[in-house]
């Protein structure tokens, strides 16, 4: 009788590969994803394809480009959403299950008459094929009424109420709020009660075979994590912001037209960036504890030798660093994501525990969950499995290149006159370069030498002996563009041609 096969898929906010891999794994506390590391394949230059949440989350789980799913912008409905992993794997008799949330915004052409979202926007929707076993973002009704029963008063118990900190009577005393704990207790956050139905969930289907998407919304804003992880990092002990004050005097354009949100206006004040990052730290750590959690259960279940675990995030955020919030843009803080992949059988053992320095993408996780699974890969699936990496097959290696799009025209102070589908930017990330074309034929391209000046401080495309270097990129990202097309009716022709 063949093993069933399971898949853990879980998907973090806004979390920076630095806390794993990167100048800060000594400094922020991450056991149980270090123990992750040890069981699989660390991949420590992989890229998300686009920001925000959902341009990200709809690359991810279609396993295509942004310019395919045509997602730009939280929000934004993806057309054909019945071509994405959950419901290519339930037509192959799985059943995917998803706890947390999707930033899925549905198609208002296939939404009945009458329904709310065909004229307003809302991606609080989940992608067809998933089996929602808990709907839960920052919160739920479920984790509000959990609360009341442990005694939590009921003015709390609701979205404005459970993002308040526990500040002491005199005042801030000159920090943030967020340098302080959160007003409910560690066993009762979020972040456990959502780890809890997913729990529940690895023990209920033990010997059936599972597919479940657990995400969690930390350590992406609001700020905030209980004790003891309010105060496992001093702000004084974090790292300093990479940046050039130089930037501040941005002599690129893009930047002089953001809002001021969205340009290099932000965590100018030490106080802030150093409490954020102390409170961002505990976050990271507060998440751990709960991947912990999971990997506990999947081991008492008798199902650890039979699961797929993969471990990502949607994308990054900036930290201050490039003076700059959130995760716009184009930068590597924005673009650079975690990647864990443990494979459990035999064949993964020669590369166990190692690290991967090949470039690869967020678009090869779904291709990877498909071969482990033993189904055919999405057919529009433009990423490629891990799995052959993982292995140490012969020949099996990651890209030459990355590619990662943003769409800025939501972000313009002032976009009277901006054209929106111009509004947009594309960015080849390879080996040694980065080069970034923009849509409007106003703003030039920029190039980085990410291994000299891994900042991203130096714009080297105006430099006539770069000249060469910025006509191969521009060549290749053409070249992807144009495998990006979506040709389905002429492979279908073709064979009667």
């Amino acid at each position: 009788m063949s093993v069933q096969k399971n898949v853990l898929f879980i998907l973090s906010d806004e979390f920076r590969p630095e806390c794993l891999f990167g100048p800060w794994a000594g400094l922020v506390k991450t056991p149980n994803l270090d123990a992750l590391m040890r069981e699989g394949v660390s991949f420590e230059r992989c890229h998300c394809q686009a920001s925000p949440c959902a341009p990200s989350r709809m690359s991810l789980y279609t396993g295509r480009y942004m310019c395919s799913t045509g997602v730009v912008d939280n929000m934004t409905p993806l057309a054909e959403a019945e071509d994405n992993l959950a419901l290519w794997l339930r037509a192959r008799g799985m059943d995917p299950c998803i706890a947390g949330y999707n930033d899925y915004a549905v198609d208002p052409g296939v939404l009945p008459e009458g329904h709310p979202h065909r004229a307003a926007l809302c991606y609080d929707h989940y992608l067809p094929g998933f089996r929602v076993v808990l709907d839960h973002e920052h919160d739920s009704p479920e984790w509000f009424a959990s609360l009341r029963e442990k005694g939590y008063s009921a003015d709390q118990c609701n979205r404005h109420g459970m993002r308040t900190t526990v500040v002491p009577e005199e005042g801030l005393n000159g920090h943030l709020p967020c340098h302080y704990p959160a007003l409910y207790r560690e066993e009762d956050s979020e972040a456990n009660f959502l780890t809890g139905k997913a729990v529940d969930f690895i023990r209920e289907n033990r010997g059936k075979g599972w597919v479940l998407n657990v995400n969690y919304v930390k350590p992406h804003p609001p700020y905030l994590t209980p004790a003891p992880y309010s105060s496992m990092y001093l702000p004084e002990s974090v790292p300093e912001p990479v940046r050039d004050a130089r930037e501040r005097e941005e002599p690129h354009p893009y930047f002089a037209r953001m809002r001021p949100d969205a340009a290099k206006r932000d965590f100018l004040d030490e106080l802030i960036w150093r409490e954020v990052r102390a409170c961002y730290f505990g976050m990271v750590t507060e998440i751990d504890a709960c991947i912990g959690r999971l990997m506990d259960a999947i081991k008492e279940s008798g199902v650890w030798d039979n699961t797929l675990i993969v471990f990502g995030a949607d994308h990054g955020t900036y930290l201050g660093d490039h003076y700059l919030s959130g995760k716009p843009h184009f930068y590597e803080q924005a673009m650079r994501v975690p990647l864990i992949v443990r494979d459990p059988r035999p064949e993964a053992d020669g590369r166990r525990g190692s690290r991967c320095p090949d470039l690869v993408e967020n678009v090869d996780i779904a291709p990877s969950i498909c071969e482990f699974l033993g189904v055919p890969p999405l057919p529009r699936a433009q990423g490629n499995s891990l799995l052959p990496v993982l292995w140490g097959q012969e020949d099996a290696r990651g890209k030459s290149a990355a590619f990662f799009e943003f769409y800025y025209y939501n972000l313009l102070a002032e976009p009277g006159g901006a054209k929106p589908e111009e509004c947009r930017l594309w960015v080849r990330r390879g080996e040694r370069y980065k080069y970034v074309i923009f849509g409007e034929k106003t703003l030039p391209p920029m190039l980085f030498d990410v291994q000299e000046d891994p900042g991203e401080f130096h714009n080297l495309a105006g430099r006539a002996e770069y000249g060469e270097v910025c006509r191969c990129a521009a060549e290749d990202l053409i070249r992807w563009r144009m495998r990006c097309e979506d040709l389905r009716m002429e492979d279908w022709a073709r064979q009667y041609r």
